[in-house]
């Protein structure tokens, strides 16, 4: 089995890797991470089935990660070690199901109780979920991929006026850029970007055949701040200009 310590602060991790019987409880490797990012990184890479977490850390925080965990429908059993006997911190803990939340200074005999607690946990669900079919991994099944690239596309639909990258998608989904790439192209059979301009395009063909609008107006409206541009990607992607276009359907 494998874990990991999440905390900004490296005395807290050198506590945890020595105060902790992992050994024990049948763990023998054991990751560390100084950040939310850097721990999605290490999770997604490595599939620790148990994760200690702090709350309050730099770029991404406890709560950030324990959502992230939580819509990932990840099998690990989540730990938090924090420093604040606060209630958001506990709610939020409580809200996407972690197993425990234990306070700083950490007492050795409550660590390994709730450690041994942790791991009997994991392996009575991996055993549910083998029995049930469902083997334990990271959600790269084909449903759950599914489902995250039609989100994805509902998400680019609703906002393809904005100049929408490939981080701010990992980001706001929680999936790596590769993974996206790579499986929104297996689902709908193009890049994202080609997607975007697709769709663009075809507003674009809506408001072309109402004559109130100007080109340029258009332009703006479906997410290209330079005329001249629209009317190149235009001609690229139908063959004639926008122009042309208008004259063929207005009468």
């Amino acid at each position: 089995m494998k874990a990991i310590i999440i905390d900004d602060e490296k005395h807290v991790r050198d506590g945890l890797q020595l105060l902790a019987d992992w050994k024990g409880n049948g763990i023998d490797t054991v990751y560390e991470a100084e950040d939310g990012d850097e721990a999605i990184r290490l999770i997604k890479e490595h599939r620790p089935e148990i994760i200690f977490t702090d709350m309050q850390m730099p770029k991404r925080d406890g709560i950030s990660l324990l959502k992230w965990i939580a819509e990932s429908e990840l099998a690990s059993i989540t730990i938090v070690v924090s420093g604040y006997d606060d209630y958001t911190f506990m709610r939020n803990a409580i809200f996407y199901k972690s197993f425990d939340y234990i306070l700083k200074p950490i007492d050795p005999d409550l660590l390994n109780e709730t450690l041994e607690r942790a791991v009997k946990k994991w392996k009575e669900e991996a055993l549910t979920r083998r029995a049930s079919g469902n083997v334990e991994t990271i959600p790269s099944s084909q449903n759950a991929s599914t489902s995250s690239m039609r989100k994805i596309e509902e998400y680019l639909r609703t906002n393809y006026q904005q100049d929408i990258t490939l981080q701010e998608i990992a980001d706001r989904f929680y999936l790596s850029r590769e993974h996206i790439s790579r499986k929104f192209k297996q689902e709908y059979h193009e890049t994202i970007t080609d997607y975007v301009t697709r769709i663009r395009m075809e507003k674009s063909k809506e408001l072309l055949a109402k004559p109130g609008f100007k080109i340029y107006e258009i332009a703006y409206h479906i997410g290209y701040h330079n005329e001249k541009y629209f009317s190149k990607v235009f001609k690229k992607f139908y063959g004639i200009t926008p122009n042309e276009y208008r004259t063929s359907v207005v009468k």
